[in-house]
């Protein structure tokens, strides 16, 4: 576990505070993407519970995660080999605003802006760290260049792609979704939703390129007692596979996860989630194509309206497809 823990400890021990009421308030999971630097500007469907927002009533949901991808293949570690595969090395910063509007008692819609960013970063130092303190693999980290920019490699069957100056700001892709709870969960049992999404190619900037995308999920949660709750869900999305920037996608992708909720306290849920996606791109030499994240995520109710989330993300199977390390913050304000 990663010095994020430690935050994420330090933000829940200054928060707590035992509440009188036996009220049982599930929460679920974080939306929280996977914003590997190559998986950043695609439609990708996040870990969602199928609770509706109050019918008439809004919600805005800000949030911002700090992302540290490190993945290669080459003949030889370090800045000078003979044959580079690919080198995927930078952060991503994703800011987006998401506002939720309740239509009924079991339908809602939102309506999601992400201003992003792409570049060298300032957490290798910390990373490099981490790994020397418990003796964790380090992928090879201190060989390369440290909070460095590169993206590049070669495509098959014979070319190369380069985003090494498609760095810095951008609007990413806008996003609209619906939610319908068709399973209401009454006397104790579960919730079932239906969730589609639309992604509009409004990226500007070094987020250009990409076409319409469409997805959608079956989303589930359950109570596993009177603190812990199950959720799940999988989906599909469908989008055009460009070439973007050189990088030909997959134009349909299988997205599924799993998340279990402990509530200690009233205010407080801490959610353990994973989330796995089938292959992203298809034209990139030795992409592997399993793509499996973890996300930890603390859910604060600061009051009544409001809502603080804090977490981290690491990869569990191969950091060569997804984000290595990344932070996040959340502040939900129901008006």
């Amino acid at each position: 576990m990663k010095p994020a823990a430690v935050a994420l400890a330090l933000v829940l021990a200054a928060s707590l505070s035992r509440a009188d009421s036996d009220e049982v308030i599930s929460r679920g999971p974080a939306e929280i993407r996977d914003a590997q630097l190559l998986a950043q500007p695609r439609l990708t469907l996040p870990a969602v519970s199928p609770f509706t927002t109050r019918s008439g009533t809004w919600e805005v949901q800000l949030s911002g995660l700090l992302a540290n991808s490190f993945s290669w293949i080459q003949d030889a570690v370090g800045e000078h080999p003979e044959t580079r595969y690919f080198l995927i090395d930078g952060e991503a910063l994703v800011l987006d605003a998401t506002v939720r509007r309740g239509l009924a008692r079991n339908l809602d819609v939102g309506l999601r802006l992400p201003l992003q960013k792409r570049s060298g970063g300032v957490l290798d130092g910390v990373i490099d760290w981490w790994h020397r303190v418990t003796g964790a693999p380090d992928g090879g980290r201190p060989d390369f260049l440290h909070d460095a920019y590169r993206v590049e490699g070669l495509t098959i069957p014979t070319g190369h792609f380069s985003w090494n100056d498609r760095s810095g700001f951008g609007l990413g892709d806008v996003e609209l979704d619906a939610r319908w709870r068709f399973v209401e969960g009454v006397g104790g049992g579960p919730s079932v939703a239906l969730v589609g999404r639309v992604s509009l190619p409004t990226g500007t900037g070094p987020f250009s390129g990409n076409g319409v995308g469409a997805g959608g999920q079956l989303v589930l949660a359950a109570p596993l007692g009177r603190s812990f709750d199950l959720y799940t869900g999988a989906g599909l999305t469908v989008e055009d596979q460009g070439p973007v920037g050189g990088v030909l996608y997959s134009p349909v992708r299988a997205h599924g996860f799993l998340a279990v909720e402990w509530r200690p306290w009233r205010r407080v849920s801490l959610v353990a989630e994973t989330d796995a996606a089938s292959r992203l791109v298809d034209n990139i030499a030795y992409y592997p194509g399993v793509h499996w994240i973890v996300n930890v995520v603390g859910r604060v109710d600061l009051g009544r309206r409001t809502r603080l989330d804090a977490g981290f993300t690491e990869n569990i199977m191969n950091q060569l497809t997804t984000t290595d390390f990344a932070l996040y913050l959340g502040l939900a304000i129901r008006p």
